[in-house]
């Protein structure tokens, strides 16, 4: 029974000091920014106070914003529960009224409640308190943390090469005091604060702050739309048909699909046998030729089978039927062997002589 015991104070011992919770973020996760600008253990948190803390990222691949993942600590270690979270999305202003670059335009926003993100940790360093932009206090506390926004409804979309702004509010009252923490991964301009409501935009210099933005493209689904049909076929000739490829998936998402499989019989050609960025709501037409068995009097029948390139799982058929006819002369043929015949049964060659 004690050694039962001592197993399980061990279990909650080593879950307890991993200071990992579901859903928070690791270098391996990956990224949708120029990298992700990690926490300083031994850096400097800039207090939220009564103002709004603000950095830059610039977006490395088109795709909805999904995770927000930031790390903060608590002046003199006193951690609190944080009750909400206000974050928003901003356009960027390279130069700004000042010189330096700051947030421009609300993009997206929201404040995120209580169970709508993860805290993970905590970590130790020795660290500072900055009061924005420039009263710094060192040795203030140990402890840092992750804050994970996971799963985000109705994200933001971001677009390839485009420089946001990432704006962050926490709550604070006299005994709540918490703060952004820095990096040593700077990225163009420092980071900015603004007080309420924004109006101006003022630069804490030599800063940037410890964030990473991640999420992924919008969903393409594959559907298709057709049947190719032929009738009557004379054995050995190639015809020709059309269907169309189509993207009906999320907006702003772009189809990668191929060709994959198609009937066994005859000689088979497509044209285009595959795409790249199809956009959602658009269509592409495929020209499908085949030589036709050189069999008479056969039903031919199968599927084309093309595939989402990013999903195998995502694929749609196209119905084939190909008929060749019987062994038999054509109205023209069966004319000009009954006119032979006549000519020869009344010799009317000899006649017209």
């Amino acid at each position: 029974m004690r050694k039962k015991q001592i197993c399980v104070l061990m279990c909650v011992l080593l879950i307890s000091s991993s200071g990992i919770a579901l859903a928070d973020w690791s270098p391996g996760d990956g990224h949708k920014m120029h990298f992700p600008q990690m926490p300083d253990p031994d850096g400097w948190d800039v207090d939220w106070g009564l103002v709004y803390l603000a950095d830059d990222w610039k977006c490395n691949e088109t795709g909805f914003v999904k995770d927000i993942h930031f790390w903060i600590s608590w002046w003199n270690d006193e951690v609190q529960t944080i009750p909400w979270i206000y974050v928003s999305i901003w356009s960027n202003n390279p130069t700004g009224p000042h010189g330096w670059s700051i947030p421009d335009e609300l993009l997206w926003e929201k404040t995120f409640q209580e169970g709508e993100f993860i805290v993970a940790g905590p970590w130790d360093g020795n660290q500072g308190w900055l009061n924005p932009p420039s009263q710094y206090y060192p040795d203030n506390h140990q402890e840092y943390y992750q804050i994970n926004i996971p799963e985000i409804d109705s994200p933001y979309l971001q677009y390839i090469d485009d420089i946001y702004w990432l704006v962050i509010k926490m709550p604070f009252d006299d005994q709540y005091i918490c703060g952004w923490k820095t990096t040593l991964d700077s990225f163009m301009d420092n980071a900015v604060f603004s007080s309420e409501p924004i109006t101006n935009w003022w630069l804490i210099d030599g800063i940037d702050l410890s964030f990473v933005i991640n999420g992924e493209p919008p969903k393409p689904e594959l559907v298709c739309e057709g049947n190719l049909r032929w009738l009557e076929i004379t054995p050995g000739d190639t015809v020709s048909g059309n269907f169309k490829v189509g993207n009906i998936g999320e907006p702003n998402s772009l189809l990668n699909w191929y060709v994959d499989n198609w009937p066994s019989w005859g000689s088979w050609d497509f044209s285009p046998n595959s795409g790249t960025g199809l956009p959602d709501g658009n269509w592409v037409n495929i020209t499908a030729t085949v030589e036709t068995p050189i069999d008479k009097n056969q039903n031919y029948t199968g599927n084309i089978t093309i595939v989402n390139s990013d999903d195998s799982s995502n694929f749609c058929e196209i119905p084939v039927f190909l008929q060749t006819p019987r062994s038999r002369l054509s109205f023209n043929q069966l004319l000009l062997k009954f006119l032979a015949r006549l000519f020869q049964r009344f010799q009317i060659f000899d006649w017209l002589q």
